[in-house]
């Protein structure tokens, strides 16, 4: 039972726009629940009045109790609804089944005591409230408050509001004004606060039980009165029992959890717009719930969802929250159990259900919510009949004489005092037929005919006593009035909601199958310790079967640090006796379903990939400045990137170990793997000492795979500090063809005639295009004709041997050099002499080119950016008086291949490209500067071997061989 002083009821009642609405009601639900309908905006609003679908029956058409002809409600508790022992429910429901309905029931309806009193005569005699025999013991009850506007007549009859919004909206969690809803936010992340142990904030100034009392905190209610310190949620009643608790903390944790996803996925997202997401995402949770598990478990199957309607009121109905919806109170265990995750009892022991009433000790007590759950999932609830356990008969929050109410008792006189019609109207308005004898409404001799003797007149049956009579339907929970009613308001709880997740305007596609996916068990694995649970939390099974009727999925997603999906990742999930295989693809997402969560081992990940992808010498410059403590590396990922030989430590070797690997002397890193898969999840103790710690490799599911579990991870490739690193091959159209590089950073060679079998000092050095701090390339010699000696002499600040690759076998040679500190590169400079021993006559353009086989053709600027670099050939005081066309490079080539020309003066210049048979295999136009310039072709589906490119212009035509591969 609620029980609230008027004084604080008034607060609630208030006109709609008391407290302004701070969000943008056309997207988001705003706190009160107004403006959900555009053309109602008070429909289903906190302190808009619950409907009357079913008339009044006030014995005086206005607002006096009906059912004054009606028997006494303690007589009716002690003769149909006394329950001596356990009656299991034979559908095997666990207690999440009525636990839920008690969390969904505060989150969509409250209509609050007031000040009237409806006090309830107990019998002469009775038992447990009067066992003397004096006569005058009473159950305290008052009256429900009411709209003051109404009940003045029987044209305007007594009408109550529902103080919260009647929207599954997950009120509960978040409270239905924008006063409650901003005492539980920390205004931080978007984030709920939370007390130590991740759970509910209590009401002191700091969250925690040893503060002090916070004034200004939301009223909660205790009804024993014994707690000062209370936690708070966004529904007054959370502290009524512990199962109810866990569910409020559960879902605080679920939106901090998506908090954490959001703004990890949106780091620009402000505090309004990560906690206003959130709490979309967790009211859909909610949702979902209910309607793909818990009213399914019920047996309760609504028609189809076809979208928002704005002609369909979403408040509740009143013979809903004072009849129909109470249904959960014949459902209730005497014991709550507290498991360990074995299934053990924990040292502490199991509750009885009477000294759990507002009891927020029984929470801290173990300082965790998992043994609640536990137990929940172990226990089948009580069967819907017309029978309540002692607990909440004679026990409710204390016993009789001090505290102890009777709930049946009260829930009859509930529905008097509401003005509630009789059973039999109540058939007739849902468009079932009226019952004409007693036996009608239960196969039980008992129960039918304890029905006759209390009522004598079937018309006179209250709501409530009726309902739990009824016989359930096959496979159902409710009998054929409960399942009437369910039918109807739970569908126009759906269908008159704009913001229903299905519906809503801002949640994306992804996120709504997310949500449809997501299961009551996969929300309590996410946010709690429990190992193992079976899927279907609302069927109960024991412990020592849940792990073969269990199945969970992992997912989740693989990107860079700067947010791109990585594709082709290899991942092997190790079952006890297969292992399954998946790559992701192009949006770098992994999806396992239906695994057999115990025999679920673990992961790993890896990524076959070219080691020198994203490796440059330009990472090698960034990590030299990171070792001379002149810009260090700004992230962990980085640092991971920085350590070639995993040592834990970023030093002078990984810059030799990445030289190497640049340079083509080493095909893989020293102790080292090409990529590196971190936990998107992993806090680094200390990021700028991330490598240092223990990086998980593979993912252990030591205790199995428990619900839908996703973890999403952070790809790192080793050496690519700068995120240069390409995810695919796939280079687009635009970028080929007709595209001109205009050359950055030339080296320059003079065009000498050879000759057969002398030997020659070839300087190279740099052209008038700008300086560098560092380039890389790789040159070829063609072998027929010429062969490659040692460089004769180095010119270059610190260029040595180490810098130099040197492949006899292909002719060809790689550099790669870079200095931070020394002075950058000028035009003209001399970077080193060539030997070469020709093989035959003939130009050296003829004979060397530039090759990225191996090495990459990069230079560095000053300011640490990456620019072209080519390769030009210079006759000593030539003036160029036609075109030149020069030898394409790479050569030979496989999918990419460059050819440089320079024109005397501006020109439109024509590309064709033929195979050995003459047939054209490309052809194209475009018009250049004066200068020199490049084509870049892509091979596409052209014959492997010697291919010839043209060039022409409006004088001339100048014909190559080049060799594709």
């Amino acid at each position: 039972m609620h029980r609230r002083p008027l004084h604080l009821i008034i607060l609630l009642i208030l006109p709609l726009s008391t407290f302004a609405q701070t969000v943008d009601f056309q997207l988001y639900r705003t706190y009160d629940g107004s403006h959900n309908n555009l053309q109602n905006p008070e429909w289903g609003a906190a302190g808009s009045n619950l409907l009357r679908v079913a008339g009044t029956a006030y014995s005086d058409g206005i607002s006096a109790p009906s059912g004054t002809e009606r028997p006494n409600p303690r007589e009716v508790s002690n003769s149909l609804f006394a329950q001596d022992g356990l009656l299991n429910d034979p559908l095997t429901l666990s207690d999440f089944c009525w636990a839920w309905g008690q969390f969904i029931d505060h989150d969509i309806g409250l209509t609050p005591d007031g000040g009237e009193t409806a006090f309830i005569q107990v019998p002469s005699g009775d038992p447990y409230f009067d066992p003397n025999g004096g006569g005058h013991a009473i159950i305290p009850m008052m009256r429900n408050m009411f709209d003051p506007s109404t009940g003045t007549s029987v044209d305007n009859p007594r009408q109550h509001p529902n103080v919260i919004t009647a929207f599954i909206d997950g009120s509960g969690v978040y409270g239905s004004s924008e006063e409650h809803a901003s005492w539980l936010r920390t205004f931080n992340g978007g984030k709920l606060k939370v007390s130590t142990g991740n759970l509910l904030p209590l009401n002191t100034t700091d969250g925690e039980l040893d503060g002090p009392i916070d004034p200004d905190a939301p009223h909660m209610d205790d009804a024993v009165g014994t707690n000062e310190k209370l936690f708070v949620a966004g529904d007054v009643r959370a502290n009524e029992n512990p199962l109810l608790t866990s569910f409020h903390t559960l879902f605080v944790r679920q939106h901090n959890l998506i908090c954490d996803q959001l703004a990890n996925e949106h780091p620009e997202w402000s505090d309004e717009q990560l906690y206003q997401h959130a709490r979309k995402l967790v009211g859909g949770l909610i949702q979902s719930i209910v309607y793909d598990e818990w009213l399914p478990a019920m047996g309760v199957h609504l028609p189809e969802y076809n979208g928002y309607k704005e002609d369909v009121n979403g408040q509740l109905y009143n013979l809903f929250t004072g009849a129909a919806f109470r249904l959960g109170h014949t459902l209730l265990n005497t014991v709550i159990q507290r498991l360990d995750n074995k299934g053990v009892e924990l040292p502490e022991g199991n509750l009885t259900l009477r000294e759990s009433f507002f009891n927020p000790g029984a929470i801290l007590e173990t300082g965790s919510i998992d043994p609640f759950f536990k137990g929940m999932a172990v226990q089948v609830q009580q069967s819907l009949d017309a029978r309540v356990i002692n607990d909440i008969r004679n026990f409710l929050f204390g016993p009789p004489g001090a505290g102890g109410l009777d709930l049946a008792s009260i829930n009859i006189n509930r529905g008097r005092e509401r003005g509630l019609p009789d059973f039999n109207t109540i058939r007739a308005t849902f468009g079932l037929p009226k019952y004409i004898l007693f036996q009608q409404f239960s196969s039980n001799a008992a129960v039918f005919t304890r029905l006759f003797h209390l009522y004598l007149d079937i018309d006179d049956v209250d709501p409530w006593v009726g309902m739990l009579s009824e016989d359930p339907m096959p496979g159902a929970l409710f009998g054929e009035t409960i399942m009437a009613i369910m039918e109807r308001q739970f569908t126009a709880l759906r269908d008159g909601d704009r913001f229903y997740y299905l519906n809503d305007p801002v949640l994306t596609q992804e996120e709504k199958d997310w949500i449809s996916r997501t299961t009551l068990r996969d929300v309590i694995m996410y946010n709690t310790t429990i190992s193992l649970m079976q899927d279907n939390v609302f069927k109960a099974m024991p412990h020592a079967e849940i792990c073969d009727n269990m199945t969970g999925s992992l997912n989740g997603s693989i990107r860079t640090e700067a947010g791109n999906p990585v594709p082709a990742v290899d991942l092997d999930l190790v079952l006890t006796d297969e292992t399954l295989n998946q790559e992701t693809g192009f949006e770098g997402r992994f999806t396992f379903e239906s695994l057999p969560s115990c025999k679920v081992s673990g992961l790993s990940l890896r990524k076959d990939d070219d080691i020198r992808n994203g490796l440059s010498t330009l990472d090698m410059l960034l990590i030299q400045k990171h070792i001379l403590g002149l810009e260090p590396l700004d992230s962990p990922y980085k640092m991971i990137a920085a350590d070639a030989d995993r040592s834990g430590n970023v030093s002078v070797q990984d810059i030799l170990a990445f030289r190497r690997v640049i340079l083509g002397l080493n095909s893989e890193f020293p102790n080292n793997t090409v990529w590196r898969f971190v936990p998107a999840s992993l806090r680094f103790e200390s990021p700028e000492n991330a490598i240092t710690e223990e990086l998980p490799e593979v993912l252990n599911f030591n205790n199995g795979l428990g619900g839908g579990f996703n973890q999403d991870f952070i790809a790192v490739k080793i050496g690519d500090v700068n995120s240069s690193a390409k995810l695919e091959n796939l280079v687009e159209a635009s970028d080929l063809d007709t595209r001109t590089i205009a050359p950055t950073l030339e080296l320059v060679v003079t065009d000498i005639k050879l000759r057969a079998g002398e030997v020659y000092r070839i300087p190279l050095r740099l052209g008038a295009t700008g300086e560098a701090i560092g380039l890389q390339f790789g040159l070829q010699l063609d072998p027929a004709a010429s062969t490659m000696l040692e460089p004769a002499h180095f010119d270059l600040p610190g260029l040595g041997a180490q810098h130099i690759g040197r492949f006899a076998a292909t002719e060809q040679l790689t550099l790669s050099w870079g200095e931070v500190e020394g002075t950058a590169l000028r035009d003209g400079q001399q970077i080193m002499e060539l030997e070469i021993l020709a093989q035959q006559d003939g130009k050296l353009s003829d004979f060397l080119w530039l090759d990225d086989q191996i090495t990459a053709p990069e230079a560095y600027t000053p300011d640490y950016e990456s620019t072209a670099v080519t390769l030009q050939f210079e006759t000593e005081g030539a003036i160029v008086s036609q075109l030149e066309l020069g030898q394409n490079y790479p050569n030979p080539f496989r999918e990419f291949t460059r050819i440089p020309f320079q024109l005397p003066q501006d020109e439109t210049v024509e590309l064709r490209v033929v195979d050995n048979k003459g047939r054209v295999l490309y052809r194209n136009k475009a018009n250049f500067n004066a200068g020199k310039h490049e084509w870049v072709l892509e091979s596409k589906d052209w014959p492997a071997g010697v291919l010839y490119y043209q060039l022409s212009t409006t004088h001339t035509t100048v014909t190559r061989r080049m060799i594709l591969n």
